[in-house]
């Protein structure tokens, strides 16, 4: 009997340790649950019942855009239906007040965050905070870009810097190039060895974190100027490098460092027309435009 007891207590004991710890258990999934809620965007989780009246006009849409003129007609809720699904993610404007390469240039800091590969996140950042906090989401009064081009960035530099011999080399060797669809472009080939024998000169430059003299210091400048004026068209790098230390010239977040045969600026053409780049410089502005490239009559 006295054997029998001492088991009875200890499957007593057990069950109260697996009670115990199952109600420990649960209460840590709970919590986990309620903190996982916590960080999900308000927007993604009521996207079906957002309102896109700050973003989308229906009457505006239709009469932009011929294609949906002939593909769905004018009827607001299909219209809505294509803009939510595919026109955000193509970068189309639903709306006069929101053009969205206007809300991407006026507010450089969300390019770091959402890139271009989904930029319905634009419209949802517009809606969910951009308006409330008085972003700017429409080009001003003789700023929008011009037929036929696709994005346009500035930078500026200090012409009595030696740095500024390869600033203005590196962008005369990309200006006018012409990248054709299904093509790779590479910053670093396109601008050529970096030698006294090829027109560059010794300048400050960055490595592992210290700031150093190396011949062609100054060209990250081209590369990181021409890299936000890739997302600004709507063009995802194939690859791309932040620096050891942060850069004047351009917002954190959207430098781009080159060390020849280590690192490198590419993306690859995947519109369906060539496009144009355009790097020019000018009493210590470099500007670097993506164009779309003319057809040729023929």
């Amino acid at each position: 009997m006295k054997i029998i007891f001492k088991s009875d207590k200890l499957i007593q004991l057990r069950n109260h340790i697996l009670k115990n710890s199952y109600k420990k258990v649960t209460a840590l999934l709970l919590a986990f649950a309620c903190c996982l809620s916590c960080f999900l965007p308000a927007a993604a989780a009521n996207e079906s019942t957002l309102d896109y009246s700050s973003v989308f006009d229906p009457s505006y849409y239709y009469n932009t855009y011929p294609d949906l003129q002939q593909s769905i007609g004018n009827d607001p809720s299909a219209l809505l239906k294509h803009f939510t699904t595919i026109g955000m993610k193509e970068g189309r404007n639903g709306s006069s007040t929101f053009q969205i390469k206007a809300y991407m240039q006026n507010n450089l800091d969300l390019l770091p965050v959402y890139g271009v590969k989904d930029l319905s996140k634009y419209y949802l950042h517009y809606i969910s905070a951009g308006r409330q906090e008085g972003r700017v989401a429409v080009f001003k009064k003789g700023a929008a870009l011009p037929e036929g081009v696709l994005s346009s960035y500035s930078t500026t530099y200090d012409t009595t810097e030696d740095r500024a011999v390869n600033v203005e080399l590196a962008a005369a060797r990309i200006n006018g190039m012409v990248i054709k669809p299904g093509e790779k472009f590479s910053f670093s080939n396109s601008i050529g060895t970096r030698t006294i024998a090829n027109g560059y000169v010794v300048a400050p430059s960055f490595a592992s974190g210290r700031v150093v003299s190396s011949v062609g210091g100054g060209i990250c400048q081209v590369s990181s100027t021409i890299y936000v004026a890739m997302l600004l068209a709507y063009i995802a790098p194939t690859q791309r490098y932040t620096h050891s230390l942060p850069v004047s010239y351009v917002p954190a977040g959207l430098d781009a460092a080159i060390v020849e045969g280590y690192k490198d600026l590419t993306f690859t053409n995947n519109f369906d027309y060539s496009i144009v780049i355009n790097a020019t410089t000018q009493n210590g502005v470099l500007t670097v435009s993506f164009l779309k490239q003319a057809e040729q009559v023929q």
